[in-house]
């Protein structure tokens, strides 16, 4: 009985997700399984920069054996690469040769990179951020590696916190951070590479427009998840004046600073960006309710 308690912790809840349905299947079931009414309001999207060729090389130097380490941050860097690989006619399997070790931020990005057999060498145990892999990462001395064993791989977003390449070169690697994919507003204009999203790939969540948001009036009380500081940017740009009394919950200590310069006190910061980690914060915030 107490466990079937804990999983209506959220009965009662509206929650926003600024998610397309592609990326909000697991989020959605967690958060429903829950007791919470989910909508989606699909804020960015993804797509090659206009000219990839900076990429592709990047990608055929790693299928080459030229650098010790590739790291990938996140499912879509997963998904640019696949795709990028079809179009050199190399398999993604074959993409990271075997002495070549993998690192990946999240147990989503993990998955990714199994899902088309990649093995991976190193995620952070605690802190599923490229803060927690910065920490985690082996200083070279403790590796052995010298001249060009020390290179490292960083295919990100054209908007990548530079934190991680920052903290890396640091330690005396030698990091070549390269735009794999550009973040815009959703929907893409350009070359889209994430998968279309399959009939109830979200559940029962719907799908609002930035003024369908803001023309309805919840009957119980509301929630925003707020993924990440460019998700905070546009939702700010795009849903003001947000309804008062809206609960907005942070994924990670990035999010949750880019609202405080914007001026905003989020209602609770979830540690892990995982869909139960999202839930508990969730919690958290329905509990306390909202700090403005």
């Amino acid at each position: 009985m107490a466990g079937a308690k804990a999983r209506a912790d959220l009965a009662g809840l509206n929650v926003v997700l600024p998610r397309s349905p592609d990326r909000a299947a697991a989020m959605t079931a967690e958060l429903e399984s829950r007791g919470a009414a989910v909508a989606l309001l699909p804020l960015i999207d993804f797509q090659f920069p206009s000219d990839t060729g900076t990429l592709d090389s990047a990608l055929m130097s790693l299928r080459s054996g030229r650098f010790a380490w590739v790291i990938f941050t996140s499912v879509t860097t997963v998904r640019a690469m696949v795709r990028r690989c079809a179009a050199l006619g190399v398999p993604a399997a074959s993409a990271v040769p075997a002495g070549t070790r993998i690192a990946a931020v999240g147990a989503g990005t993990r998955k990714a990179l199994e899902d088309i057999g990649l093995d991976v060498d190193l995620m952070p145990e605690g802190d599923h951020s490229a803060r927690g892999l910065a920490e985690s990462w082996p200083h070279p001395e403790d590796t052995g590696p010298e001249g060009g064993a020390l290179r490292i791989l960083l295919p990100q977003a054209d908007l990548a916190d530079p934190g991680l390449r920052d903290n890396l070169t640091s330690l005396g690697w030698d990091v070549r951070a390269v735009t794999a994919y550009c973040t815009v507003d959703y929907p893409a204009t350009g070359v889209r590479f994430t998968p279309a999203a399959d009939a109830g790939t979200a559940g029962t969540a719907r799908v609002l427009t930035p003024g369908e948001f803001l023309a309805a009036a919840p009957a119980r009380p509301s929630a925003v998840v707020l993924t990440s500081p460019s998700i905070v940017r546009r939702f700010l740009r795009l849903c003001t004046p947000v309804p008062a009394g809206t609960l907005l919950v942070a994924i990670g200590d990035s999010t949750a600073a880019q609202m405080a310069e914007l001026d905003i006190t989020p209602d609770a910061v979830a540690d892990q960006p995982t869909p139960e980690g999202i839930a508990q914060a969730l919690a958290v915030a329905m509990s306390t309710g909202p700090t403005t």
